[in-house]
């Protein structure tokens, strides 16, 4: 009798690891397909080949409002962070670099701060980390208008006709944030 319900165990334990190994591999798969999905259709081309970057109106740390208009004309780059994300955090020395780089060049770069209950620790963040280009406070509709923003960082790369160059999921290295600046210069 206890061989058989040790036999019988081990056929319900056998099962169930493969179930889950299927279930996982399955979740793993929609997840990607997701994921490519969600990327072409942010980076989805207009009538002229690309994306014309949405319009918006954000307030920045000090309550003024900047419009997109005021970077229009000029490359851009519009990223959307958090103060809490580790990524985040860790790309923008880079960004930084970068900016201080280019900006004599008309470069912009512009991050929208998706925080909600950190939002007071902002100035703060932008002081400690250096943070000498524009940061605004972002919203839903901002987050939507952009292709529904899912993951930070996502960081938009914005040439001077205003079509969106190329979306970028995730961290982004200094070195790949700078050639992909110098493409929109």
């Amino acid at each position: 009798m206890k061989r058989f319900a040790l036999s019988r165990k081990g056929i319900g334990v056998v099962p169930l690891i493969l179930a889950l190994v299927v279930v996982f591999a399955g979740a793993l798969l929609l997840y990607r397909n997701w994921q490519s999905g969600l990327e072409t259709k942010m980076a989805a081309p207009g009538p002229s080949g690309f994306r014309t970057a949405p319009p918006f109106s954000l307030k920045d740390t000090n309550g003024n409002f900047y419009s997109s208009s005021q970077f229009a004309g000029k490359p851009a780059v519009i990223n959307f962070f958090a103060t809490w994300c580790p990524p985040c955090r860790e790309e923008i020395p880079g960004f930084v670099e970068v900016y201080n780089r280019h900006k004599g060049k008309g470069f912009e770069l512009i991050g929208i701060s998706l925080d909600t209950d950190t939002r007071e620790n902002l100035p703060g963040f932008l002081m400690n980390n250096k943070i000498g280009y524009r940061i605004l406070f972002g919203d839903l509709a901002t987050a939507r208008a952009y292709g529904g923003v899912s993951s930070i960082p996502t960081t938009f790369f914005v040439g001077k006709d205003g079509e969106i160059k190329n979306v970028h999921v995730g961290y982004i290295d200094k070195d790949a944030f700078d050639k992909e600046v110098m493409k929109l210069l």
